[in-house]
């Protein structure tokens, strides 16, 4: 596949990104050894270029440390890959009278400087927050980091085997929709008229898989994930069965 194409096939304005992630991949062609992006990306970048890995000639792989994570790191190798120029912080609040949200800690991060790309996923658990970060800013966020908001915090980097358990904060449920059309799936998920979700879609309230959808009749794929603002984010992960009246039964996940 030949660049022009390659960026014409994802759906980005940010061409650039691209141009340099078709780069990677070519160099990846020629080497022996494993190429990575030094940045994270969302599923609409991530995903799109792995459903074109048969159209180069070597393996396209992603990865972000937390189980079910969104934004991860590409690699481009003839070998699978199992080790990855990321290392996971932890920043613990020391305060006892404030908690913090994951708005806190992701403006802390920002505010020393680091563009979002350079991290992946933040986890928030109780007084703590594990984020997966580029190997090459680590030392620098536990140095510079001191504080988030008024409160205190401790920078530390995990070892491997302390972060097997850290996990996306999700909730699952059941849900009934009519179909897999976008509207229908607002509609469930929002508890609102089919009317009143159509309006929803068409303000650019609905994302699915981080890009802004504007038609109401997009079929939703499993897997994917929809965030409605106002509303939250959601992962449609698979049929579940249906009811007698002939409606669909969806396994839904939702982050909280």
């Amino acid at each position: 596949m030949d660049k022009k194409t390659f960026l014409n096939f994802i759906n980005t304005e940010d061409k650039n990104l691209l141009s340099n992630i078709y780069d990677k991949i070519k160099l990846a062609e020629k080497i022996t050894g494993p190429v990575f992006t030094n940045e994270y990306y969302g599923p609409n970048i991530w995903k799109a270029v792995i459903n074109l890995k048969r159209e180069f000639n070597t393996g396209i792989y992603a990865y972000g440390v937390f189980e079910d994570c969104e934004r991860r790191m590409l690699s481009f190798s003839k070998e699978e890959v199992y080790t990855y120029p990321i290392k996971v912080i932890k920043i613990t609040n020391k305060s006892k009278f404030q908690k913090l949200k994951h708005k806190d800690y992701l403006g802390a991060v920002m505010a020393l400087g680091i563009k979002r790309e350079k991290f992946g996923d933040l986890i928030v658990k109780d007084n703590c927050c594990y984020g997966a970060f580029c190997e090459d800013i680590a030392e620098f966020i536990v140095y510079n980091l001191n504080s988030v908001g008024k409160c205190p915090c401790i920078v530390e980097i995990l070892e491997e085997a302390d972060i097997e358990n850290i996990k996306v904060n999700t909730e699952d449920f059941q849900l009934i929709s009519t179909s897999l059309r976008l509207d229908s799936i607002v509609s469930a998920l929002c508890n609102i008229s089919r009317a009143k979700s159509v309006d929803v879609i068409r303000s650019g309230k609905v994302l699915v898989d981080y890009m802004e959808v504007y038609e109401k009749d997009k079929l939703v794929e499993f897997s994917s994930t929809v965030t409605i603002r106002g509303y939250g984010k959601y992962k449609i992960v698979e049929e579940s069965g249906s009811t007698q009246k002939g409606r669909l039964k969806l396994f839904i996940r939702k982050y909280i």
